[in-house]
């Protein structure tokens, strides 16, 4: 699984959306959300790993809204996702991770 479009560079740090988490585990977005608004960790950890912007969401029939969207460090990302299990979240968190590193190297 290539996931290279699913990580960027932003600000000199690399990190992926939200949204991007969403599509890659076949998720909801609005679940992804719930799962970041319920996290266990430190205000600091949280502040240092997730940012949240507003933008414009495709709902269907080439209507849009707006909706909020984390992006989020590879930190943020792991601590994210830990929780999701089968063998197919298994394949996704690690062809992230792969993707993440290879674009560390670059």
């Amino acid at each position: 699984m290539n996931l290279h479009s699913y990580v960027t560079l932003s600000d000199n740090q690399i990190t992926t959306t939200s949204i991007k988490v969403a599509e890659a585990f076949g998720k909801q977005h609005k679940d992804v959300l719930k799962r970041i608004y319920s996290l266990d960790c430190s205000t600091e950890f949280a502040s240092a790993h997730f940012c949240a912007h507003v933008q414009k969401v495709a709902i269907g029939n080439g209507a849009s809204r707006k909706s909020k969207v984390y992006e989020m460090t590879k930190d943020g990302f792991m601590f994210l996702v830990m929780g999701f299990t089968s063998k197919k979240a298994g394949a996704i968190k690690e062809a992230y991770i792969n993707a993440f590193n290879q674009m560390a190297s670059q």
